[in-house]
């Protein structure tokens, strides 16, 4: 199993707004990815006590492929979408890794 995930680090001055990111983004994004392979979508905010400090881990988004090639095809065909929309709900750029799974 391949995961996709999405890393939203915060900076200072930064806008992200959770809600949009929790419905108009999962919605997109399962649209698209559903036909090109998704097994399973998460998003995930990160708790702390106060404001971030730059560079902390605020979100995450993880997009599960049966494997390699089926999670590079789906972030060629739907990543210029997807990135596109993430100016609806914020001013970060989340870093895109690909990890193996495990266990």
């Amino acid at each position: 199993m391949i995961r996709v995930m999405g890393l939203y680090h915060w900076a200072e001055g930064a806008r992200f707004d959770a809600a949009c990111y929790a419905q108009e983004h999962a919605a997109l994004a399962r649209r698209l990815l559903t036909p090109l392979g998704l097994q399973r979508l998460e998003l995930a905010r990160f708790l702390g006590s106060g404001t971030p400090r730059p560079g902390e881990l605020i979100a995450a988004t993880f997009a599960d492929f049966a494997d390699l090639a089926s999670a590079q095809a789906a972030l060629a065909a739907a990543g210029p979408e997807l990135a596109a929309h993430v100016s609806r709900y914020s001013s970060l750029q989340p870093q895109i890794r690909l990890c193996e799974l495990l266990a």
